[in-house]
């Protein structure tokens, strides 16, 4: 079976996680199927999703860097997942894991370059 189309990708993307009045955070893990209290969700912010690319597959990515908010303890963080709100809301991307885990000691922030949170629908 043929696989779906860019313009389909692209517009379930943009759909998804818009590029204007986005309310989508960052969670993080430290085992990959649970979310940890060290670290607060990260905002993407109203307008931080770029436009889906023109490729297959099409990437949905942040277009400005983030910054989380301090660290309240220590531990290990391994993945992130996407949510609909600050709290509670909708999980709307699984448990990913970072390319290399990340150590957090208390006052820590995480640092997001621009494209680091990447979404595809492979």
């Amino acid at each position: 079976m043929a696989g779906v189309t860019v313009s389909l990708q692209q517009s379930g993307l943009n759909l998804w996680f818009p590029t204007s009045a986005a309310t989508d955070f960052i969670a993080y893990s430290t085992d990959g199927t649970t979310e940890s209290g060290l670290v607060a969700r990260t905002a993407i912010g109203a307008t931080g999703w770029a436009t889906a690319t023109a490729a297959t597959p099409s990437v949905k990515a942040n277009n400005a860097a983030l910054t989380s908010a301090a660290a309240s303890g220590s531990g290990t963080i391994s993945h992130f997942a996407l949510y609909s709100a600050s709290t509670a809301g909708t999980q709307k991307l699984d448990w990913t894991a970072l390319g290399a885990s990340l150590p957090v000691i208390t006052g820590t922030t995480i640092q997001w370059a621009i494209g680091a949170v990447a979404v595809t629908l492979d």
